[in-house]
């Protein structure tokens, strides 16, 4: 499970109809919560590139990457982990853990650099 790249069913609010609603997304498992949920990582194409975080987001270009069976460039959102219930987790696409190493420890890296960020906020009097 961690490690894996997986299509994930996670809310969202529709801005055109004006309500919750749900949409399947790449997200990066990254460690297990708990028995029943898992801490995951989004991936995003990020339309509007003023959404782009240049410090957090990591690139997943699909012709460099070509096991991860995307169409476009994605990014993984290392700032924006979030925790969801394993039965939201859908077919794996890919092990990047394993297949593609290097990249995995840039990812969590990343996600290391800003908990350290936050943690020094948070014990900031």
């Amino acid at each position: 499970m961690i490690g894996k790249l997986y299509w994930v069913i996670m809310p969202f609010f529709d801005i055109i109809n004006q309500k919750n609603s749900f949409k399947k997304r790449p997200a990066l498992v990254i460690a297990k919560a708990d028995d029943k949920d898992a801490i995951i990582l989004p991936v995003s194409t990020i339309t509007h590139k003023d959404n782009l975080n240049v410090k957090y987001d990591i690139e997943i270009d699909p012709s460099l990457y070509n096991r991860i069976k995307l169409k476009k460039i994605c990014y993984v959102r290392t700032h924006k982990q979030t925790v969801v219930h394993i039965a939201s987790l859908g077919g794996i696409i890919v092990d990047i853990k394993t297949d593609y190493q290097d990249l995995y420890l840039d990812i969590l890296a990343k996600r290391d650099e800003f908990n350290e960020e936050i943690n020094k906020q948070a014990c900031s009097l």
